[in-house]
């Protein structure tokens, strides 16, 4: 006998939006991407399909959109980006920047430079650097390359494309970068922001009906998970989205938290940085609070994903998908982070070092959602770092990502704690470590030693990352790492 599967009516999202300078409204499938509704809605190919899971680049299209009185210019996977979140904004796709007859300047660096063979990947290079150019009009290297590492070119023109941004940073005028009719629209935009907002609320919804719905109150949010039981959180969507392109995996009802107040606060309070579950890492990196106050948080930010990526995805979907090779987990269980649970009717406390049960499953209970982050305030005298390794060095899981904090005082080890993804169906702390450091001289440790019992505690699994034996040496070098720096930074006293 087969299974027998429910269908699902589709329920359409009624937004309004520009589209390459056109005001528009459009029911939106629920759930749809904008990939996908650009292609089979709107019949633009411009915008590529590759990987369908945010690693390539070649979907790469720009937002705009107000943010604390200014507009933002955000390059997005569009295969990762439901469509439904597009309401007030500017989606900005290849065929609006230039034609065959007049190319857009970045366009046209490219063909002067032979930045383009193939071509299946220039539209995602261009919409990066437009998005770039419209927030730094003379980015350097290092910037310009942090923009680009969610492109790939197989055809390999990358210094190419270099030499094109190159020209475009020294000579060109920014205004000529921004066509006109796009500053027109930000006038819209901030318009459209006071007079509108995203309803997507419904009441009284069928039972089986497809939804993606977007509450603006914490009441409204569990109002609609006591009345759908099998709704599904969505913050930034980069598993999600994957697991519906990828996998076809169908969500009944999708809740996208992103429009809550509560869940996009940061903030710095005596116990430590507050950080809500839908802050996306783009936001905790361009943070002055993060940059001064943790900024071993800020450099890992720049080893997660991509530039398009770290748009879109958020630090409590990293906590909250429990992978055994989250980047910011081990460095978050060192730091002695903890979580602040919401229900209905009760907020819950739990360190985060207690959060992670088994693979994939976490202690929050029926009706919970993670509502914020928070990480204590670090001492001064505090050696703090992580280190991740992987394949590549932008756009790629971790086969072991390990984090360290280490407290001293005049030369002697107070506290410390070490924690390692990958080598287990959860990431770990170890225990031998802080027994092994605590209340030794730091010119006295042994690095070697310390390393053997440590490894020892440990039995990492085999996977398509990473045998168990690679995994083990990645963790010893880490560990000689993080020893010999401190004792150096200690010598030089």
């Amino acid at each position: 006998m087969k299974n027998q599967i429910t269908q699902y009516e589709t329920h359409l999202n009624r937004i309004t939006f520009f589209l390459n300078g056109e005001k528009i409204t459009a029911d939106i499938p629920a759930g749809i991407s904008t990939l996908d509704w650009l292609h089979t809605q709107k019949h633009l190919y411009g915008t590529k399909c590759s990987c369908n899971e945010g690693d390539c680049g070649a979907c790469t299209v720009v937002i705009a959109f107000p943010f604390e009185g200014i507009i933002i210019y955000q390059a997005i996977t569009s295969c990762l980006y439901p469509a439904a979140k597009l309401h007030g904004k500017h989606l900005i796709t290849i065929e609006g920047l230039g034609s065959p007859e007049k190319l857009h300047p970045i366009q046209q660096a490219l063909l002067t430079h032979h930045g383009i063979q193939c071509g299946y990947c220039t539209p995602g290079f261009v919409l990066s650097l437009f998005a770039l150019f419209a927030m730094q009009p003379h980015p350097d290297r290092k910037t310009v390359l942090s923009a680009l590492e969610g492109n790939l070119c197989r055809c390999g023109t990358y210094q190419n494309i270099l030499n094109a941004v190159d020209e475009l940073s020294a000579n060109q005028n920014v205004k000529d970068l921004v066509p006109a009719w796009c500053r027109k629209v930000e006038q819209e935009l901030f318009r459209f922001q006071e007079q509108d907002s995203m309803l997507v609320v419904k009441t009284e919804i069928p039972q089986q009906v497809n939804c993606y719905l977007m509450p603006e109150t914490t009441k409204q949010l569990f109002d609609l998970c006591a009345e759908h039981p099998e709704s599904v959180f969505i913050a930034g969507g980069t598993d999600i989205m994957v697991q519906k392109n990828i996998n076809r995996k169908e969500f009944p009802f999708l809740i996208d938290l992103t429009a809550i107040p509560e869940f996009n606060r940061l903030y710095l309070q005596q116990d430590g940085l507050h950080i809500g579950s839908a802050v996306t890492y783009n936001q905790l990196w361009e943070s002055g609070i993060v940059k001064t106050h943790f900024p071993v948080l800020h450099n890992l930010i720049s080893q997660i994903a991509s530039q398009q990526i770290r748009n879109l995805g958020t630090l409590g979907g990293n906590i909250a998908n429990a992978s055994p090779v989250g980047d910011t987990i081990p460095l978050l269980m060192v730091l002695n982070a903890s979580l602040w649970l919401q229900s209905r009717w009760e907020l819950r406390h739990i360190p985060l070092k207690d959060f992670f049960l088994a693979y994939r499953k976490t202690a929050l209970q029926k009706g919970e959602i993670i509502k914020e982050i928070i990480i204590p305030p670090l001492t001064e005298d505090t050696y703090v770092k992580t280190v991740k390794s992987a394949k590549r060095q932008s756009v790629d899981i971790s086969s072991v990502i390990t984090a360290v904090n280490i407290e001293y005082k005049n030369g002697r080890i107070i506290n410390s704690a070490l924690a390692i993804g990958g080598v287990a169906s959860i990431p770990v702390l170890s225990k031998k470590f802080p027994k092994l450091l605590k209340s030794k001289q730091i010119k006295a440790l042994d690095p070697a030693a310390i390393v053997k019992e440590v490894e020892s505690e440990f039995e990492p699994l085999t996977d398509v990352r990473g045998t168990a034996l690679f995994r083990r040496e990645l963790i010893r070098n880490h560990l000689i790492l993080y020893l010999q720096e401190l004792q150096e930074a200690e010598n030089e006293l």
